[in-house]
């Protein structure tokens, strides 16, 4: 990964070269309703300077995504004075999600039985 980029299209590029993938397969990817040549070419202006078009904000995330290369988000903290983030570790995600699909469960465990508390004292009849 660069310590700085020209501008928005050197990150751009910078993330599709390093990424191990063509410029082809990318462009198939941000851009699955065109033809693969159509594609290409319009990934190409994209991604230049001097292009008359640009990436919308979701296809530069799924362009990232894709190539499992970050260099517009760095580009993106670098001119926004942000630090460069760290990228989460997919084991550290998976125990917070854990953690959260255990908690709800104990919310609607001590739910459950405040609503069978609730039947057996004849506070309702049914609920849908």
């Amino acid at each position: 990964m660069k310590l700085f980029y020209d501008d928005e299209f050197d990150a751009i590029t910078q993330a599709i070269n390093n990424s191990g993938k063509t410029w082809k397969q990318v462009a198939a990817h941000i851009f699955p309703d065109m033809k693969p040549d159509s594609a290409y070419a319009r990934l190409k202006v994209c991604a230049s300077s001097n292009g008359d078009q640009r990436l919308t904000f979701g296809q530069v995330i799924r362009l990232m995504t894709f190539c499992e290369a970050y260099d517009p988000l760095m580009h993106a903290c670098d001119e926004t004075l942000h630090a460069r983030p760290d990228r989460k570790a997919p084991e550290d995600e998976a125990v917070k999600l854990v953690e959260v699909i255990n908690g709800a469960a104990h919310t609607i465990e001590r739910a459950m039985k405040a609503m069978e508390h609730l039947k057996a004292r004849g506070g309702i009849r049914a609920v849908a």
